[in-house]
């Protein structure tokens, strides 16, 4: 005689429920933490306006992605540096308004910081578009709206 003992099969709701799980928590291990991707690239602004008011222009430049490298030549994003500090003077304050993280699947992330900062000599809203990868934040991108920096 034989005995044939079956297990009912698990629901599919069940299973997918399971997967999707999997799913997200391989995703988050494998890009990071959006709030340590946000840290990282606010600390990154921090070393951007310290550099920017020290006329470290070159530092600046080489600390970009390989991607901005390839749209901008450092001359032209030195006249842009040397432009913004001449005409708007240092950073006095730089308020966080608007922040996104978006993942690329084996690219890290990308984030984007938009500020509204106080020079000494005037005013602007900066976007900076950080990629982070392995806990390492490279300039992606950077624009400045800015009536003063126009008109002066």
């Amino acid at each position: 005689m034989t005995l044939i003992l079956s297990r009912k099969a698990k629901p599919l709701r069940a299973r997918c429920s399971g997967l999707a799980l999997f799913l997200l928590t391989s995703i988050v291990v494998a890009c990071g933490s959006p709030t340590k991707n946000i840290e990282i690239a606010k600390d990154s602004v921090g070393m951007f306006h310290a550099q920017l008011d020290t006329e470290q222009y070159s530092a600046i430049y080489a600390a970009t992605d390989q991607k901005f490298k390839a749209a901008s030549t450092e001359a032209d994003f030195e006249k842009l540096l040397r432009a913004v500090h001449n005409k708007l003077g240092s950073v006095q304050t730089s308020n966080l308004r608007n922040t996104g993280v978006a993942w690329y699947s084996g690219q890290g992330a990308t984030v984007t910081l938009v500020y509204d900062t106080q020079f000494s000599q005037g005013s602007g809203t900066e976007q900076f578009l950080w990629h982070i990868k392995d806990n390492q934040a490279a300039l992606y991108g950077y624009h400045i709206n800015s009536n003063d920096l126009v008109t002066q």
